[in-house]
């Protein structure tokens, strides 16, 4: 199977809602888990932080600009926490091919304190299910970065049963009341 149609169906098993703005690479992506369009990815990101709060997991599907659109609410949900896993598909595209810029959206998670996972062809599945648990795990967002690269290359189709697990919110007074 290809890399988008495996990333595809682990997305749809682990996660209970997906918002997307399309953009190269990650518009089939999008496309292929029926994703909600949303009109830009900070807003997206919150519809997804908003979901975890009801304690559902929830996907977004952005292109590697859109990272920076969205930056200012991923850092903040740092600092507040989550209930249920929230993942960041974060579609890199190195060389250019279809983008205005190449860059490298890894370096949000130093800045976010954010776990980022980066799947081969051998843990495409497992990849995602393992960003929504340390997304629960360490009460933050979690990225998946993937790259044109892996979702056009065959990759191995070994599905994982996703693990339940909730996060926590931050105390109050670490928050402004």
């Amino acid at each position: 199977m290809k890399g988008i149609d495996v990333l595809a169906e682990a997305l749809l098993a682990c996660t209970d809602r997906q918002y997307t703005v399309p953009g190269f690479p990650v518009t089939d992506l999008g496309a292929r888990v029926n994703a909600e369009m949303v009109v830009n990815e900070k807003t997206a990101l919150e519809y997804a932080l908003g979901d975890s709060l009801e304690g559902r997991r929830a996907a977004v599907i952005i292109k590697n600009v859109g990272v920076n659109a969205c930056a200012d609410p991923l850092l903040q949900a740092s600092a507040q926490g989550l209930i249920g896993g929230v993942v960041l598909v974060a579609g890199d595209d190195p060389e250019a091919l279809g983008s205005q810029t190449s860059q490298d959206s890894r370096y949000y998670g130093e800045l976010a304190e954010l776990p980022v996972i980066e799947p081969g062809p051998e843990s495409c599945f497992y990849g995602v299910a393992a960003a929504l648990a340390a997304s629960e795990q360490f009460s933050r967002v979690a990225m998946l970065r993937l790259t044109p690269a892996l979702l056009d290359a065959d990759v191995a189709h070994v599905p994982v049963k996703p693990k339940e697990g909730k996060g926590r919110l931050s105390k109050r007074s670490w928050t402004q009341n």
